[in-house]
C-alpha cells in the first residue's frame, strides 16, 4: 500500500514563507557581492582622533610617578588630551608614540601609563652628549581608558633654537 502525503493548505502557506525568507536572504547576500566588486561598498569611517604635545621648556628633575603635562598642544584632533592626560572617546586601537631627549649627566626616564598600569617606558641622559630615548607602542582601549606619561629624574623641554625634543603622541587606527 502507497502511503498517502497530505498537506493542509497551513502547512503549504509555512513551506511558501520559509523559502520567501531564504530568497531575501540570498538577495541580500548577492547584492552585498555586487557591492564589493563595483566598488560601492559604503565606507565606514574612523573618526579623527589624535593629538601631538611637546614639552617647551626644561623640567629639572621631577619626583618619580610625576605626571608629565605637556604645555605645547600642536594638535588635538577630538579634543582627547587635556591637562596631561589623554581620555579614549572610542573603543579601539590607538597608536601611541613618546620621546625624551636629556643631556649626558642628567638621566631620566618615561613611563607610559595606562589607567595607572605601565605600558613601556623610554630612558635618556645616561651616555654621553645628548640622548634621545623615544618608543612606539601600539594599545588596545575601551571608551574612557586613560593613557598619560609619568617621568622619574631630569626631563628636558626646548633647546634653546626651538627645537622640541621631548613629547607625546597618539592617533585612533581604529574605532570599533
Amino acid at each position: 500500500m502507497a502511503s498517502q502525503c497530505v498537506y493542509t493548505m497551513e502547512d503549504v502557506l509555512e513551506k511558501i514563507i520559509k523559502i520567501g525568507t531564504k530568497v531575501e536572504e540570498i538577495e541580500k547576500r548577492l547584492n552585498a557581492i555586487e557591492a564589493q566588486q563595483t566598488g560601492n561598498c559604503p565606507i565606514v569611517k574612523t573618526p579623527k582622533v589624535a593629538f601631538r604635545t611637546q614639552l617647551s621648556s626644561n623640567l629639572g628633575t621631577v619626583s618619580s610617578g610625576s605626571t608629565v603635562k605637556f604645555d605645547q598642544v600642536d594638535l588635538n584632533l577630538g579634543n582627547a588630551y587635556n591637562d596631561g592626560v589623554f581620555t579614549a572617546p572610542y573603543s579601539g586601537t590607538y597608536i601611541f608614540s613618546m620621546v625624551l631627549g636629556n643631556p649626558a649627566g642628567k638621566p631620566g626616564a618615561f613611563f607610559m601609563k595606562k589607567d595607572g598600569v605601565g605600558i613601556i617606558y623610554a630612558i635618556a641622559g645616561h651616555t654621553t652628549g645628548w640622548n634621545i630615548g623615544g618608543v612606539t607602542t601600539v594599545a588596545e582601549l575601551v571608551t574612557g581608558d586613560r593613557v598619560w606619561v609619568e617621568g622619574g629624574g631630569h626631563v628636558s623641554g626646548a633647546y634653546p633654537t626651538a627645537r622640541y625634543h621631548t613629547g607625546f603622541s597618539g592617533i585612533l587606527v581604529n574605532a570599533y
